[in-house]
């Protein structure tokens, strides 16, 4: 089972790119870590706008935050850099107005 939880400003992703999203978040975690698309789980949080601020200003940030089941440091890496360039690109935000993370199901640490 893979997990991705986008946490969103509002008004900075538009409800009708969210199932792109979706979609290319499916397609890239099931080609790098080999899973059916039947077990990604994709939903999106809003932060209301005048909630979310960065430097004392209002905050474009979006947060992907994904859960996975393991792997090997390479592959996350490029898990990692595929989503963040994928979101970039489907969005139109800079680098840095991106987080993303992953991390292991079982992780205890």
């Amino acid at each position: 089972m893979i997990e991705f939880n986008c946490t969103v400003q509002e008004g900075f992703i538009p409800e009708d790119v969210r199932p792109v999203l979706t979609s290319e978040l499916v397609q890239i975690s099931t080609s790098i870590l080999g899973e059916s698309p039947r077990d990604v789980e994709v939903d999106f949080d809003e932060i209301p706008k005048g909630f979310g601020f960065r430097g004392g200003e209002l905050s474009s940030t979006s947060l992907v935050r994904g859960i996975i089941e393991g792997c090997e440091q390479a592959v996350r890496i490029n898990l990692l850099r595929k989503i963040g360039d994928m979101w970039c690109a489907v969005t139109g935000c800079s680098p840095d107005e991106l987080l993303v993370s992953i991390r292991d199901r079982h992780y205890r640490g």
